[in-house]
């Protein structure tokens, strides 16, 4: 579901469908393995990339081991809001500005 509304978030955001495919692939494929590059040679991002990586705070939603911690459900929660709430309001504000044509 989160992914669904992140693609919805670079439609808005970018208003053109190739570029919002782009960037959802660039999104999906590229910044995970940046970020997970980044986690295993940077000491200090490592305990920073449960915060910002959205991969990374999604995949304990996968495990099934269980219920997830409240830490968990801030990380998904925090990322979300970086990744997908911030992006969606600014999208939303260049769409209400933009001239109907």
């Amino acid at each position: 579901m989160l992914s669904l509304l992140i693609g919805f978030m670079l439609g808005v955001l970018i208003r053109a469908s190739a570029g919002a495919i782009a960037a959802y692939f660039a999104y999906s494929f590229l910044l995970p393995t940046i970020f997970g590059l980044l986690a295993t040679s940077v000491a200090w991002f490592r305990d920073l990339q449960p915060w910002v990586d959205v991969q990374f705070a999604q995949s304990t939603l996968f495990l099934f081991e269980g219920a997830l911690t409240g830490e968990q459900w801030a990380n998904i929660g925090v990322t979300a809001v970086i990744w997908l709430v911030i992006p969606l309001a600014v999208g939303l504000g260049f769409v209400t500005r933009a001239e109907v044509k």
